[in-house]
């Protein structure tokens, strides 16, 4: 009993919020003649159900803080002059993407595929020596080259992880990486929408990814369009969710440019709506 009181009781904490936020919370005062420490504490108990979700959203706003200082940290630098220095010993560390094979979104299997690749290459050498040659055994290899060269590549094959930090001055090499992937030929970029909302948070997703002053990345895409549960939780949608998503929009609502650097052709439009009896 001691406990369910204490898990009930009210206790005082300190806050700090916008000046803007502070300005609301005075009209609803007035209006409604309800203190502030009241509409805070209606606030937090609405939104906050456990100690995780708390948990969530403090390392989620944590790592929005620590990225938007290391962006300023890094104009301010490029501001000075400083090209070298603890920025490029960074960078020493980490594989760059656009340096990057861009073949590589496709590596969970890597290094297996680049030795059969090696294999397709001396039996390609040994067919065009021997182009006189005309037996079943050659038809059969001729064949095989063929359909592995033309082969279309999995979804499953794309390493999502590899894009969450990509841009939209990425887009061409997003195009060539996808080229010829199952992904740029499902028939569902070119369907409508389940409803005005998809198709708003597509064209929203879109024009925040194209939005040169923001920059954003398609991580940080996911995290501004996160799924509300019933229950007030949030949850992130994954990277792949975020690609499927950009390519559908620009279909739908992208430049010829886009279309082009995307699927290497500007001819690409949705499917006409049916017209309802």
């Amino acid at each position: 009993m001691e406990n369910s009181n204490n898990k009930n009781r009210w206790l005082p904490v300190s806050t700090h919020v916008s000046s803007e936020i502070k300005t609301w919370l005075e009209r609803l005062k007035a209006k409604y003649n309800v203190d502030i420490s009241t509409q805070l504490f209606h606030v937090v108990t609405k939104m906050i159900k456990s100690e995780k979700q708390l948990e969530k959203i403090v390392v989620a706003s944590l790592l929005e803080e620590h990225e938007s200082k290391g962006n300023a940290l890094r104009d301010k630098a490029s501001e000075l002059g400083i090209e070298y220095n603890v920025a490029d010993q960074l960078a020493q560390r980490l594989v760059p993407v656009v340096n990057a094979n861009v073949v590589d979104v496709f590596s969970k299997q890597k290094t297996k595929k680049a030795k059969v690749g090696g294999t397709e290459n001396i039996i390609k050498k040994c067919l065009n020596k021997n182009s006189d040659v005309k037996t079943e055994m050659k038809s059969k290899l001729e064949e095989a080259i063929s359909e592995s060269t033309t082969k279309v590549k999995s979804v499953d094959d794309i390493d999502w992880q590899r894009l969450a930090n990509w841009k939209y001055k990425d887009l061409d090499i997003l195009g060539i990486s996808f080229e010829g992937a199952k992904i740029l030929q499902e028939d569902n970029l070119k369907r409508g929408f389940k409803n005005g909302l998809y198709a708003t948070l597509h064209s929203q997703a879109l024009g925040m990814w194209s939005d040169q002053k923001q920059d954003l990345t398609i991580r940080e895409i996911a995290k501004l369009q996160p799924v509300i549960k019933d229950n007030g939780e949030t949850r992130v949608l994954t990277i792949q969710t975020i690609v499927k998503r950009l390519i559908k929009a620009i279909v739908h609502f992208g430049t010829a440019e886009e279309k082009t650097l995307l699927f290497g052709t500007s001819d690409i439009f949705p499917h006409k709506a049916k017209k309802s009896n």
